[in-house]
C-alpha cells in the first residue's frame, strides 16, 4: 500500500515511492535559474538517518512511502490509487457562478487588463488636451472585463493585487472597476447591466483629467488648498461627462459620488445613507480598498488583510453594511496577496482564493516548518490537505520580510 506521511515520520527501513528534487542552492541560484537536482530518486529504500536529514533540509513536509516494499507507518493516510472516469465525468465541477478554471482565466484575464489599461490611458490622454473620447473603445474594454468576471470573478479580482508600475490612475480606474462590478454581480445584477456599471466605473476618476498637473502628481502629502483641488475631480467629473454624448445616468452617480459616505463626511455633497446610490456606495469600497493597498511616494501599501480590516470597522459608519458584507465574500477573508502563518509554523503568500471556504485559499508557502526559506514555494490546498489539514492562524505584513509577494504569486499560479 501507498502511503502519504509527514516527513517527521519517515524512519530508516521505510521505502520512498516518488522521485525527491530540490532546487539548487548557492548565491547564483535565483528562482528564474535554478536547476532541479535529484536528493533520492524513486523506488529507493531508507537506509540511514543522514538520507532523512537531507530531505528535512529541502524543505520536504510530506513524502510517500511503498509499505509493501518497507517499513509501514502508524501516521500518514492511504494514497488513492486511480480510478478510470469516463470522459465526461472528468470535468472538475466549478463553485457556483465561474465558468472557467481560475488558472485558465487568469493568463486571458492578464491580457485582458494590460489591453484595457491602455484604452483608458489613451482615452484619458485625449479628454485632459480636450480632445474627445473614443466611446466605442471604452465600451468594448468594458465588455471585455465583464466577460473575464463572468468566467471567473477571482481571477480577475485577484490581478487588483498585482500593482504594475504604470501611472496610478488608469491602473486604480481598471482595479476599482473589477472590484465594484465583482461586489454588484455578486449583488444581483444581470449581465447587460454589469457592461453599463463597467464602463460607468472605469470613468469614475476622469474628472482628475481636469486637476492642474502639479497637483495631481506632486510626489508627497497635499497642503490644504491642494487637497482640496483634488477633491474637486468628483464636480469636475460631473462637469466633463455633461458636455459628452452617450452618458448614462450611472456615469454621472459613480464621477460624482465615488468618495460620498454613508455618515455624510464624504465629498462633494455631504450625501448620507440612500440618497447616494448603490453603484456609488459600492465605487466608495472599492476606490477606498485599492487606494489603501496602492504604495505612493508618501505611503507604503497596505496589505490586503490589514486594509479589508479598515474598511469592515467602518461598517455601517462610512460604508454600506451589506455591500461589506459582499465585499469581504468576493475578496475572501485572505485576499491575494495576504502574507499568512498556518499552524505549522509555516509561512506563505494567499495565492487563489477558495469562493466555497474564504477561510481555507490556497497558500504558497515559501518559509518552511524548521525556519528555512524555499526558492520556490511549495503550494497548500488549505480546503485538501487531509494529513495536516493546516489553518491559517496569523496574518503577517510583508515588510519585515525581502520578498517579492507579487513575484511569489506568479510562481504560484504561472
Amino acid at each position: 500500500m501507498k502511503k502519504k506521511i509527514n516527513i517527521d515520520a519517515l524512519e530508516v527501513g521505510m521505502y520512498m515511492e516518488a522521485d525527491v528534487r530540490e532546487a539548487t542552492k548557492g548565491k547564483a541560484a535565483t528562482p528564474d535559474s535554478a536547476k532541479n537536482v535529484l536528493l533520492l530518486g524513486s523506488g529507493v529504500l531508507i537506509t540511514s538517518e543522514t538520507q532523512i536529514r537531507r530531505l528535512k533540509e529541502a524543505g520536504l513536509n510530506d513524502v510517500t512511502i511503498d509499505t509493501s516494499k518497507g517499513k509501514d507507518s502508524d501516521a500518514g493516510v492511504a494514497v488513492q490509487q486511480p480510478v478510470a472516469v469516463p470522459q465526461e465525468r472528468r470535468k472538475k465541477s466549478l463553485p457556483g457562478g465561474r465558468k472557467v478554471e481560475y488558472k485558465e482565466e487568469l493568463k486571458k484575464a492578464r491580457a485582458t487588463k494590460e489591453v484595457v489599461k491602455n484604452q483608458l490611458k489613451e482615452a484619458l490622454g485625449d479628454i485632459a488636451i480636450g480632445g474627445s473620447m473614443d466611446r466605442k473603445k471604452l465600451d468594448a474594454g468594458a465588455k471585455l472585463i465583464t466577460t473575464s468576471v463572468l468566467n471567473n470573478v477571482d481571477a480577475m479580482v485577484g490581478l487588483t493585487r498585482l500593482k504594475e508600475h504604470d501611472p496610478y490612475t488608469a491602473n486604480h480606474c481598471i482595479n476599482v472597476t473589477i472590484i465594484t462590478l465583482a461586489v454588484a454581480l455578486a449583488d444581483g445584477i444581470d449581465e447587460e447591466t454589469a457592461q453599463i456599471l463597467a464602463t460607468a466605473t472605469l470613468l469614475h476618476d476622469i474628472g482628475k483629467t481636469k486637476v492642474p498637473l502639479e497637483v495631481l502628481n506632486k510626489p508627497g502629502r497635499f497642503e490644504p488648498h491642494e487637497l482640496n483641488e483634488m477633491r474637486k475631480h468628483t464636480t469636475y467629473g460631473r462637469d466633463v461627462l455633461y458636455d459628452m454624448p452617450g452618458v448614462t445616468e450611472e456615469m454621472m452617480l459613480i464621477a460624482t459620488q465615488h468618495h460620498e459616505m454613508l455618515n455624510g463626511k464624504g465629498y462633494p455633497n455631504n450625501l448620507m445613507g440612500d440618497e447616494i446610490h448603490r453603484f456609488g456606495q459600492m465605487t466608495a469600497i472599492a476606490d477606498v480598498y485599492d487606494a489603501l493597498t496602492s504604495a505612493r511616494v508618501y505611503k507604503p501599501a497596505m496589505p490586503p488583510h490589514f486594509a479589508l480590516g479598515r474598511i469592515y470597522q467602518n461598517k455601517n459608519i462610512e460604508f454600506n453594511g451589506d455591500l461589506v458584507d459582499l465585499f469581504v465574500k468576493t475578496l475572501g477573508l485572505y485576499p491575494v496577496g495576504s502574507l499568512v502563518q498556518l499552524d505549522t509554523n509555516e509561512v506563505g503568500v494567499v495565492a487563489e482564493p477558495n469562493p466555497d471556504n474564504f477561510r481555507q485559499p490556497k497558500v504558497g508557502c515559501f518559509i518552511t516548518r524548521y525556519k528555512k526559506f524555499r526558492q520556490f514555494p511549495y503550494l497548500v490546498d488549505l480546503a485538501n490537505d487531509p494529513q495536516e489539514n493546516r489553518k491559517i492562524v496569523k496574518v503577517l505584513n510583508p515588510s519585515k520580510y525581502k520578498i517579492d509577494v507579487d513575484k511569489m504569486i506568479k510562481m504560484c499560479t504561472g
